[in-house]
């Protein structure tokens, strides 16, 4: 993975995990326009006891990433999210 898209990633992620609704994203790997992270639904983030977690959903955060990673990567095709339903 490329350092400086590494980097431009993480800053997409930083940026859009306030709006996850309790939900949590680390990555994993850029390979080939595909975006791997690390998905944790709100229930298993212990920092998110105030969120309503019944609203986020991984369609709904696999869209909110591919909106705004598509900036940042070249030749983006998607994101792959590993981790609970």
């Amino acid at each position: 993975m490329e350092q400086g898209l590494k980097e431009e990633v993480e800053a997409v992620l930083a940026r859009i995990k306030p709006s996850l609704g309790g939900a949590d994203v680390q990555l994993r790997d850029v390979k080939q326009g595909i975006v791997t992270v690390q998905y944790y639904r709100p229930l298993s983030n212990p920092s998110a006891c105030h969120v309503d977690r019944t609203r986020t959903t991984k369609e709904i955060v696999t869209e909110v990433l591919e909106d705004q990673i598509k900036e940042v990567v070249p030749g983006f095709r998607k994101v792959a999210l590993l981790g609970e339903e």
